[in-house]
């Protein structure tokens, strides 16, 4: 393998200083620049201009998400590993050295892999973490950080402390990397599965075999289902026994490419579909925009999977229903009978999730169901074909509200973003309803109530009260606050976008979506998604 393989990496020249690669300096109020036309009508236009011009020819917004210090902390150490690609290691060592840790665990794998000194305190806070995502998330949180050796002796995770049952598929390839690796370090030694074990080294075989099978069908040099989190585990699991195998070869190489501009590897190689769906809602009702969204609406019905679901990109073959319900979302906007048959697909898709009592998972019906899963079905799903699903699960929804007003977050970090999805989907509850109705409405009002309280002094909101606010959680709850508190004065939240748009159009903002759960990663056009999405409904009421 050669360094010539791949380009340098390194940050854009002329980026300002305090500001990400490539992202403009923040401009003058849009009063100053469009004189007639300023406010929420002007700023909205220019977002929606900017957004525009990043949809390539086939109707695709593919942004690139920014690199990670847990990725590339991984690739480095299993190119240190393979004894492979010297300049790489230097430039991802380079990267670690300039990147700002996001939380505890990215300053303690960074510290590690620079030779510094790590906290034990911090790094066992961090194993122990029982974030509502289970012990899934735990034995992958404590994997990772087995493998840079941040872990004492006896507590060492056991992947067989998770029970078999289905699960999404870069789920199932990092628990049996976890298990190949539990058994190659001996961790949870005294326990069964020692390497003098016949019936567990037969497992460990098996395992072994597995990992091998599921990476070699994908296609050769590309990311794993897209995913590079679950790419590096499994390619650290292949090094205990298939080290500088063409399998390892292919992996490094693919992972290596995958770095942006900012040198860091990024935790998925893309969410186009995702993304193109969320730009698609956003742009349909600016002016001007018509024959770009229709593009939009084919591009995203083309990339439609056999089950009737949509998974993130391009290239998994996991389905989720969040991006299922997204996409509905947007052919049901465009036209419903034009896409008819992609719509009923997906509505066939997300009923079959709907779990028993209420609620809807992420991937798979069974699993607990998701805040932002459960309403993102409740918007996509019409109430007079869907009624018996969509009862239980806006009491799900009602019933998972804090006594504050607020919800909690899960796939997104801001809590402005679940109330808002949530807000939406309860209004989608029709007056017939008449019980369900009154219980929406009270629901709506402490929420509501909970975001003017949050609000900052600088008109802005953060992720969650006491937070630096920011321009995706302040577009959040305005697009909740127009439709769903209408007449709040919203003068200030609208400076507060007003004051940090750039000379482009665009916004930057710090990332909001976890992955994963509570692991930020981020995908830059999301804030110029969520910031037209709020100006649209601003400018709708008249309130601008």
């Amino acid at each position: 393998m050669s360094d010539r393989l791949v380009g340098p990496a390194g940050s854009p020249a002329g980026s300002p200083a305090g500001s990400p690669a490539g992202s403009p300096a923040p401009q003058p109020p849009a009063a100053s620049r469009d004189g007639q036309r300023s406010g929420a009508e002007a700023v909205r236009d220019r977002v929606a201009r900017h957004l525009a011009v990043q949809v390539d020819g086939e109707g695709a917004l593919k942004d690139r998400c920014a690199g990670r210090i847990i990725e590339s902390a991984l690739l480095l150490l299993l190119l240190r590993k393979e004894r492979a690609l010297p300049r790489a290691q230097k430039e991802l060592q380079d990267y670690l050295q300039r990147a700002r840790p996001k939380g505890t665990l990215e300053r303690v794998l960074a510290d590690a892999l620079l030779g510094r000194p790590c906290d034990a305190n911090d790094v066992l806070d961090i194993g122990r973490s029982r974030h509502g995502t289970g012990a899934r998330k735990r034995l992958l949180l404590e994997t990772i950080l087995g493998l840079c050796g941040l872990l004492p002796d006896g507590t060492r995770p056991d992947p067989r402390s998770i029970g078999p049952r289905p699960q999404a598929v870069w789920t199932e390839l990092t628990l049996c990397a976890a298990t190949i690796l539990h058994a190659h370090t001996n961790w949870g030694a005294g326990h069964p599965g020692s390497p003098d074990d016949t019936t567990h080294q037969q497992e460990l075989l098996e395992h072994q075999n597995l990992l091998v099978r599921r990476l070699a069908a994908f296609p050769a040099g590309r990311v794993w289902e897209g995913n590079a989190l679950a790419h590096l585990v499994a390619l650290h699991a292949l090094h205990t026994y298939r080290p500088g195998s063409e399998l390892m070869r292919e992996g490094i190489e693919a992972l290596v490419r995958l770095r942006g501009p900012d040198g860091g590897v990024p935790f998925i190689d893309g969410q186009e579909v995702f993304v193109t769906a969320l730009a698609g809602v956003a742009l349909a009702p600016a002016p001007g925009h018509a024959h770009l969204v229709s593009r939009m609406g084919e591009y995203i019905a083309s990339r439609q999977h056999a089950d009737g679901g949509w998974g993130y990109n391009e290239t998994t073959t996991q389905t989720d229903v969040d991006d299922t319900a997204r996409c509905v979302e947007l052919m049901r906007t465009l036209d419903e009978t034009r896409f008819r048959h992609g719509i009923e697909g997906g509505e066939a898709y997300l009923r079959a999730r709907a779990n028993e009592g209420g609620g809807f998972p992420t991937y798979l019906r069974g699993h607990p169901w998701d805040l932002d899963m459960t309403a993102g079905a409740v918007i996509a799903l019409p109430w007079s074909r869907h009624e018996d699903l969509l009862r239980p699960a806006a009491d799900v929804l009602i019933g998972a509200q804090h006594e504050d007003g607020s919800f909690e977050p899960g796939w997104s970090l801001s809590v402005p973003s679940v109330i808002l999805r949530v807000l939406d989907a309860l209004s989608r509850i029709p007056a017939s309803e008449e019980a369900l109705r009154r219980r929406a409405d009270e629901c709506t009002a402490g929420a509501t109530a909970f975001l003017e309280q949050a609000r900052g002094s600088d008109g802005g909101w953060g992720h969650s009260p006491g937070k630096d606010s920011d321009v995706l959680s302040t577009a959040q709850a305005m697009c909740t606050l127009v439709r769903h508190a209408p007449g709040t004065d919203l003068a200030k939240p609208l400076a507060y976008l007003e004051d940090r748009q750039h000379a482009d159009g665009g916004f930057t903002s710090v990332p909001d979506q976890a992955g994963p759960r509570p692991l930020p990663f981020d995908f830059p056009v999301l804030a110029d998604v969520h910031v037209l999405t709020a100006l649209n409904r601003l400018v709708a009421s008249g309130a601008a």
